[in-house]
């Protein structure tokens, strides 16, 4: 009988059909988006095993409940790593009113170039940044690691945890990084926002992605990371996204949606005093109003996924995944209530801990 043998060409493709890497379950991974009580902000804790990532602090109001977060959760007191990604108040807040006082910091990440704040509000001035500035300066005299996110890509995209359990984080290239050695805003971008140069990563466990991108926007850094970022994901891949720019306007565009197209998303942003009982509740972008997150982002959102979850409804929110198989979530209860819609009844707090966004009474006024 005649042999018949594979080319190999034909034979690496056999192999590649047939090689494909098989997970199985491991230990825990728990995302927490820390409820913003205040204003709009976010903070995200990501734990695995005895490893802490914590992704911006929120606004300096907030400082004291993600402190307490923080002081539950990390309990060796050790940020392994810790990431700023743009120099916006309701991102560095926290850490310039003691989030993380007490903690011993290992590695920092950020957005890299001096920001010239000339131009912007208050929050933002000068003095503000530079408070963030001097703490990272602290952090640095007393052992941490730090560099730019551009410096940093230009190391290694990719920063592998554990590598025995699948567990790598991928520094996602965003055209728009500025260098440690430049100043923000500068004629590179047509923009004087520093939203769309924040520091973006997908954390990659197993199948699933945690992707996480700070406050970029429709016009350019979704578009770019997109672009850039295309081959990211394969047929296998599960992914959460943490909502951009709080669910905003000009954030959560259909390109980039359907570029990651999330199983889950997962929005960070206040339940603004202005619409809490015995307020009645007014979407809009007014002062006053809760524009965050806004109708028309969620409208793209559900046309993705349902499975949409606020920090506003839930509060703290626990998501947990094994790499493998379905997340699990868990809400530890808001701080504020709201009227249902059309009524003076309270909704209830407990009862919409882990409800989704649409699912909650507050979806009915989207």
């Amino acid at each position: 009988m005649k042999i018949k043998y594979l080319s190999f060409p034909l034979l690496f493709v056999a192999c590649l059909a047939s090689c494909q890497t098989s997970y199985q379950p491991g230990d825990p991974l728990t995302i927490t988006s820390i409820e913003m009580c205040d204003q709009y902000g976010e903070s995200t804790l990501i734990q695995f095993g005895s490893y802490d990532i914590v992704v911006d602090t929120g606004a300096g109001s907030d400082a004291s409940h993600i402190k307490a977060v923080l002081n539950q959760k990390v309990t060796d007191k050790e940020i392994d790593l810790l990431i700023l990604t743009h120099p916006h108040g309701d991102h560095i807040g926290g850490i310039i009113n003691g989030a993380i006082n007490g903690f011993n910091v290992k590695q920092i990440v950020d957005y890299g170039y001096t920001y010239d704040t000339n131009d912007n509000g208050s929050i933002d001035n000068s003095s503000y940044v530079q408070s963030y500035v001097n703490i990272r300066n602290n952090l640095v005299n007393k052992g941490a690691s730090y560099l730019g996110i551009k410096e940093t890509i230009e190391q290694s995209d990719k920063l592998v945890i554990d590598k025995q359990n699948n567990l790598v984080l991928h520094w996602l290239h965003n055209d728009f990084y500025f260098g440690m050695d430049e100043v923000f805003p500068n004629k590179k971008i047509n923009t004087t926002n520093p939203n769309t140069t924040s520091v973006s990563f997908s954390l990659q466990y197993k199948y699933w992605h945690i992707l996480l991108c700070g406050d970029i926007d429709s016009t350019f850094g979704e578009m770019s990371i997109a672009m850039n970022e295309e081959k990211l994901f394969n047929k296998d891949s599960r992914v959460i996204l943490k909502a951009n720019h709080h669910g905003s306007s000009s954030s959560m565009g259909y390109n980039f949606l359907e570029w990651c197209n999330p199983e889950m998303m997962f929005v960070s942003a206040a339940m603004v005093d202005g619409i809490t009982a015995p307020n009645p509740v007014v979407l809009g972008n007014n002062e006053g109003q809760q524009n965050h997150p806004n109708k028309s982002a969620v409208r793209r959102m559900k046309d993705i996924t349902e499975e949409i979850y606020w920090n506003g409804i839930n509060g703290d929110i626990t998501i947990t995944i094994d790499g493998v198989n379905d997340y699990k979530i868990e809400g530890a209860g808001r701080h504020k209530n709201y009227y249902k819609k059309g009524t003076t009844v309270l909704a209830d707090i407990e009862e919409e801990k882990n409800v989704t966004l649409l699912n909650s009474e507050f979806g009915k006024y989207y």
